[in-house]
């Protein structure tokens, strides 16, 4: 059985990883003392990709990723979506947070915008974190349907580039800022594992990253003959 999920990176990268329930739940014992940060035993490797997830692999950039994960006698602990049997399941000890290094699949926010919203197509188990992110693009792709942004731009340092950046940003009133405050309310805590930040600081920067890549699609589908000049100064007068 596999489990997809998908973490937010810095200000626009999607990450995206798997459990493998067929993988052992605990690193091989060696001699010595055990490692801080040891590779997670059963997430799906970078060299070994089963079919059902390779069309995602083939499309992103191969990363390490530490992780902050619930840990139990010597193992993370699986997700509840994560069908293990047997000895498995026991209780076997107090849980306690570890960090451990997870191989991703990494995204730019435009891949990203689309790799969320695409994955009815992909055939494995969702996990909480992942379907979160697919309600943070679906309601990205919604404001922009509806207008809900503005154009802006970031001072040199807050992105990649050397310097500013032109973006679109969301215009969140009403019911708008009502739903992005209930789903920084609704981010499972692994959604967090990546940075110890606030779940409402993590949502927003996906957010703003998949509006931006959201609204470029958009714009990406206006007919060649189009004045998109024109099509502003009618829609900012109007």
């Amino acid at each position: 059985m596999l489990v997809l999920h998908g973490v937010w990176r810095g200000a626009d990268r999607l990450c995206l990883w798997a459990e493998d329930s067929a993988r052992p739940a605990t690193p091989p014992r060696r001699p010595g003392r055990p490692p801080r940060r040891q590779p997670h035993p059963f997430a799906v490797p970078h060299d070994d990709v089963p079919d059902e997830l390779a069309g995602l692999a083939a499309k992103a950039a191969a990363v390490p990723v530490t992780l902050l994960l619930p840990t139990r006698a010597g193992g993370p602990v699986a997700s509840p979506e994560l069908v293990r049997t047997g000895e498995e399941l026991a209780d076997r000890g107090p849980v306690t947070l570890r960090p451990w290094s997870v191989p991703m699949w990494e995204y730019d926010q435009d891949d990203a915008l689309a790799v969320l919203r695409d994955l009815d197509r992909v055939p494995v188990t969702l996990g909480a974190d992942l379907r979160h992110l697919r309600a943070v693009a679906d309601f990205a792709a919604d404001l922009v349907s509806r207008g809900r942004l503005l154009p802006t731009v970031l001072p040199a340092g807050d992105k990649a580039e050397p310097g500013a950046a032109a973006v679109w940003r969301p215009v969140l009133t009403g019911e708008d800022a009502a739903w992005a405050r209930s789903l920084a309310l609704a981010l499972p805590p692994v959604g967090r594992a990546l940075a110890e930040e606030p779940a409402g600081t993590v949502t927003a920067r996906a957010l703003d990253a998949l509006v931006d890549a959201a609204a470029r699609a958009a714009l990406e589908t206006l007919s060649e003959g189009e004045e998109l000049g024109t099509g502003w100064r009618g829609a900012l007068t109007g």
